[in-house]
């Protein structure tokens, strides 16, 4: 019956214990840069159903990259640590980490490579301001995403790079310089996370060099 009891007793107190932990001490961790071959990440490119793809990129040790295809709420759902993935194992929240206020933000990419929403329903404005084709970025806006390692409208942002790009998208000063844009007037806007560094999001992939999945 001691035994039984002395048993019991810790079971309770491990119950209690883990009651008085604040939420905020349950996460898995805190660092997007702990990750050293997984990346959650975007294209501008339009994916299935979506106006972007979202993304889980795996970095083989040959160099080439394996892309599991996000839905967006897959993708802000592993950002915000509450699925556990590969690029996320720790099950960190990366909004937090880099001063996001709302997630919601990533429904905004689009407005980087449009000058309106593109189909039927919605008269929102995007904030290219690319008068000769207006489904994509000016030259002067490209030098702009080049620094999230965006070179090409093919090319992967991620890591990083991916949560710099969503905070500097929140700033209503970045959004106003990224539409005013030119080569005329150099408004080229310098983001307030700009001078974290981080080499893999300027080796942007392709799709020329994946092996693909899709998560819903």
């Amino acid at each position: 019956m001691k035994r039984i009891a002395s048993v019991l007793l810790i079971l309770f107190s491990a119950v209690v214990l883990n009651a008085q932990v604040p939420e905020e001490y349950l996460q898995f961790g805190e660092n997007v840069d702990d990750q050293e071959t997984d990346f959650l990440g975007f294209c501008l490119l339009p994916g299935s159903n979506l106006l972007e793809r979202f993304v889980e990129i795996h970095i083989n040790p040959n160099g080439t990259f394996k892309y599991t295809y996000l839905t967006m709420d897959a993708f802000v759902n592993r950002a915000a640590g509450r699925e556990r993935s590969a690029a996320n194992t720790k099950g960190a929240n990366f909004f937090n980490n880099f001063g996001i206020q709302n997630p919601a933000v990533v429904g905004d990419l689009w407005k980087l490579r449009y000058t309106e929403y593109p189909y039927h329903g919605s008269n929102e404005q995007g904030w290219s301001t690319n008068d000769s084709i207006p489904t994509l970025p000016s030259d002067a806006q490209m030098e702009i995403l080049k620094r999230y390692g965006i070179s090409r409208m093919s090319d992967y942002c991620y890591g990083i790079m991916a949560f710099m790009l969503l905070h500097d998208m929140e700033d209503a000063n970045w959004i106003e310089k990224y539409k005013n844009a030119s080569y005329q007037n150099g408004a080229v806007p310098q983001g307030s996370r700009n001078d974290m560094q981080y080499t893999g999001g300027s080796d942007a992939k392709t799709a020329d060099d994946e092996e693909n999945t899709f998560v819903d």
